[in-house]
């Protein structure tokens, strides 16, 4: 009960905001993920703190589409000789190098960028109106098999200022997602979007 009264405290004395998320398809937005094997290399980004938080979210949001088709490169490595770092873009040696030393069809690679704090964790009336938190995540997807990149997605998060609701909570602090949080959902509503339109 206590914990019921603290959090109404709070939202009393604070208006919250939330994230705001475009998504774009370079290409690939529709994709048949019923067939071969798929590898989920390591995350990139430029949150050295969040990467794997990155690959244990989008591992979990990819085995939903994949259950054990997909493989993680660790497990790999157990079995095969496989290059310690792969790179984020991959050139079509690198992919035939892939295809050769690992038998597995396709290879997914996912990069986060935190872009912006600006707004930090609580922002207040009287600061810069356009200050916000930002993230963007990028995934690659690449046939193995032909050498060819498949899908090429971004989705692009930042926070949104709501309007109060009541209208003395005009001078209120805003509680803002942290540019992180963005980067790890935006990551997860980008997988949505490939588990919604796959084929079927």
């Amino acid at each position: 009960m206590k914990k019921i009264y603290l959090i109404l405290i709070i939202s009393t004395l604070y208006s919250c905001a939330g994230a705001k998320y475009n998504y774009f398809f370079d290409t690939g937005k529709q994709l048949d993920f019923s067939n071969g094997k798929w590898i989920l290399n390591r995350t990139q980004s430029n949150s050295k703190i969040f990467d794997t938080e990155l690959y244990h979210h989008s591992l979990k949001d990819f085995k939903k589409i994949l259950g054990d088709s997909l493989i993680e490169m660790n497990d790999l490595r157990s079995t095969k000789l496989v290059a310690p770092k792969i790179k984020f873009d991959l050139s079509d040696s690198d992919l035939k190098e892939l295809k050769r030393d690992t038998g597995c069809d396709y290879i997914i690679n996912i990069g986060g960028n935190v872009i912006s704090d600006g707004a930090g964790s609580i922002s207040f009336p009287n600061q810069i109106e356009n200050s916000s938190n930002s993230a963007s995540v990028s995934i690659s997807i690449y046939d193995l098999n032909s050498q060819i990149l498949i899908s090429s997605s971004q989705v692009y998060g930042k926070t949104e200022h709501q309007d109060p609701i009541f209208p003395d909570d005009k001078n209120l602090p805003t509680i803002n997602p942290s540019s992180h949080m963005i980067m790890l959902k935006g990551a997860e509503k980008l997988i949505q979007k490939y588990k919604k339109n796959q084929l079927k």
